[in-house]
C-alpha cells in the first residue's frame, strides 16, 4: 500500500518536469494577407502609376505653346489700354472722330446739306459784312484759294482766284451802296437758290467735279419789312457751300 502511494507520489513529479510542447510556428490565418485582396490592391497602384504618368507633362511637349483663352488675365493683360492710341499702320476706329460730319473724297462728290449751322453762320458774316463795308467778314463764306488751285483747270489757276476774289470783294461793297441806311437791319437766314447740279470734270474748265446752285438768297429784315441779296453762285467742297461769285461775273 505503501509502494503503491510512492509509486503514485513519483509519477505526478515526473508529470509536471515534463517539458511543454512548443507552439506552432506558423502565423496565424488571420495574420497572413490575404491572396484575393492582394490582387486587387496591386492592380489599384498599377492603375494610379499610370494615370500620374499621362498626366505628367512629356519632356518633348514642354516647349509647346499654350493655346490661347478666351477672357481670363491674359485676355486683360493683351488687350490696348483705354484711350490708347493706335499703332502705326492701325486701322482707325469708327469713333475716332465723331466731329467730322463727312469725310473728304477725292472726286469732292458729297452734297451740302441745304441747310445747317455752319452755312447759316457764314451767311450772316457775309450779311454783316455787307452792313459795315467790311470785305474782310465775308471771307469764310468764299471759296479757298488751296483747293481752288488743283481744281481748275486753267493756266494760272492762283491768279484766276486772286481776281474773282477781288470781284468779291468789289461786289460786298456794291451791295453795301444798294442803300442809304442799313441801320436796323437783321438777318434772317440764307436759302441755296436753283437745284444742285453735279458739274463733271472736264466742265467749266475744273480737273475736279462739283455741286453748283445758282441764286441763292441771303434774307433779312429792315423797317419790320422783308428783304434780300442775291448770291450769284456757289459750288461744293468737301460737304460745304462756297462762293465763287457774288455778283454777276461775267458781265464784267
Amino acid at each position: 500500500m505503501i509502494k503503491q502511494v510512492i509509486a503514485t507520489a513519483l509519477a505526478v513529479v515526473a508529470g509536471c518536469a515534463a517539458p511543454t510542447p512548443a507552439p506552432d510556428a506558423r502565423p496565424a490565418e488571420s495574420a497572413r494577407p490575404s491572396s484575393a485582396g492582394a490582387a486587387p490592391t496591386a492592380a489599384a497602384a498599377t492603375a494610379g502609376a499610370s494615370a500620374a504618368e499621362a498626366a505628367a507633362p512629356r519632356p518633348e511637349d514642354a516647349s509647346a505653346p499654350e493655346p490661347p483663352q478666351d477672357g481670363g488675365d491674359r485676355a486683360a493683360a493683351d488687350a490696348p489700354a483705354a484711350g490708347a492710341s493706335p499703332g502705326p499702320g492701325a486701322a482707325p476706329s469708327a469713333g475716332t472722330d465723331p466731329s467730322a460730319a463727312t469725310s473728304a473724297r477725292a472726286d469732292n462728290k458729297i452734297l451740302p446739306a441745304l441747310e445747317s449751322e455752319e452755312l447759316t453762320a457764314r451767311a450772316g458774316a457775309l450779311f454783316d459784312a455787307i452792313v459795315k463795308k467790311e470785305p474782310a467778314l465775308a471771307e469764310p463764306f468764299w471759296f479757298p484759294k488751296e483747293p481752288f488751285i488743283p481744281l481748275k483747270d486753267v493756266k494760272d489757276p492762283g491768279k484766276y482766284w486772286d481776281n474773282l476774289h477781288a470781284a468779291y470783294v468789289n461786289d460786298v461793297k456794291s451791295m453795301h451802296r444798294k442803300r442809304k441806311s442799313w441801320e436796323g437791319a437783321r438777318f434772317v437766314g440764307f436759302v441755296v437758290g436753283s437745284k444742285p447740279k453735279w458739274v463733271p470734270p472736264g466742265d467749266e474748265v475744273n480737273k475736279i467735279g462739283y455741286y453748283r446752285s445758282f441764286h441763292g438768297k441771303l434774307k433779312y429784315e429792315i423797317d419790320g419789312k422783308p428783304a434780300s441779296l442775291d448770291v450769284h453762285t456757289i459750288i461744293s467742297w468737301q460737304g460745304r457751300w462756297y462762293i465763287t461769285h457774288l455778283g454777276d461775273f461775267k458781265k464784267r
